[in-house]
């Protein structure tokens, strides 16, 4: 356990955008670029959209495999209901939502990754209601969902 734990820390280091504070920035930009006349803004626009789509799909790839080794374990991460995909759209909603939602200090939350917030994301939106919380994994979480591990 403590090697996919390893593993998964390891990979959304590996694969994350940047902070929070930047992903918000762009998401949150981008719609007003689209509206823009300017072609050069609307070019941005898209692009900046593409970003953080592979992003997206690359945290919810590492999140998706980590999931399997630990459920091929006995022990899954996360579960997710039947017919729901976990694919960048998915993510980018949960992402949005824990950013939302999390009640931590906000320059905490700006400095988070986001593939923290993503994992606090896709733990507190899919949880494995049948099987006993993850304990191997709590201290961590509960440190990103203070804020001190960025």
């Amino acid at each position: 356990m403590r090697w996919l734990l390893g593993s998964l820390l390891f990979a959304s280091f590996w694969v994350q955008a940047d902070t929070m504070e930047h992903y918000m920035g762009i998401s949150n930009q981008i719609p007003q670029m689209e509206m823009k006349a300017d072609p050069q803004a609307q070019t941005w626009a898209r692009s900046a959209r593409n970003v953080l789509i592979i992003t997206n799909e690359s945290i919810a790839e590492t999140l998706l495999q980590a999931n399997e080794l630990a459920k091929n374990q006995g022990n899954p991460l996360f579960c997710l209901p039947a017919g729901v995909t976990l694919n960048a759209n998915t993510l980018n909603d949960i992402i949005l939502k824990t950013y939302k939602e999390l009640s931590s200090q906000q320059s905490d939350k700006n400095k988070m990754t986001v593939s923290q917030m993503a994992w606090l994301g896709v733990n507190k939106s899919y949880p494995c209601k049948a099987s006993a919380p993850n304990t191997a994994l709590a201290p961590m979480v509960q440190q990103m969902q203070h804020g001190s591990a960025g």
